[in-house]
């Protein structure tokens, strides 16, 4: 027994089925906004965070997080009521975590990237993520102490027993 009888004729309630399996999925998806929730400065743009425009340079950048870092920081912070504490210290993050992503020039073309090409929501968190994880240091360094590491632990052995055989 067919329960959708009308989805086998081929006619307009095939079509009005496939429609709405078609708009199903499609708002299930996610929107496409430039301000993620977890990447850079959350659904705030950081430039309207730290009062600067998108041309400003490094020196303006790094002025006005020295300001609002001065009146919003949690040590210097004199809360009027009870419950402001939380809410300055927030903000006080936010403002950090805005000058962090501005202040590197990588870092702050990957965001206007970001802000310019909403559309392109995965690759804002391969380019966030791939900037935020990897390694600070150069591989080929680490390979290179790493085998001058264990040299130094085999020839040590090596130079004891030529020593025990020498000396006896």
């Amino acid at each position: 027994m067919d329960l959708f009888p009308e989805r086998n004729r081929g006619g307009v309630g095939a079509c009005l089925w496939r429609l709405t399996v078609l708009l199903l999925s499609v708002s299930s998806l996610p929107t496409a906004t430039a301000l993620l929730e977890g990447l850079y400065c959350g659904t705030e743009v950081c430039y309207d965070v730290l009062g600067v425009t998108r041309e400003a340079s490094k020196a303006e950048i790094a002025r006005a997080y020295r300001q609002l870092a001065r009146r919003y920081h949690p040590d210097r912070y004199r809360p009027e009521e009870p419950g402001e504490e939380e809410t300055a210290h927030n903000k006080f993050l936010l403002i950090a975590t805005a000058y962090e992503t501005l202040k590197d020039e990588d870092t702050r073309r990957d965001y206007d990237y970001m802000l310019d090409h909403p559309e392109e929501y995965y690759q804002h968190y391969y380019a966030y993520y791939r900037r935020r994880l990897a390694p600070k240091v150069d591989v080929r360094i680490v390979i290179l102490v790493t085998i001058c590491a264990i040299s130094a632990v085999q020839v040590e052995p090596l130079r004891w027993k030529r020593q025990l055989l020498l000396s006896s």
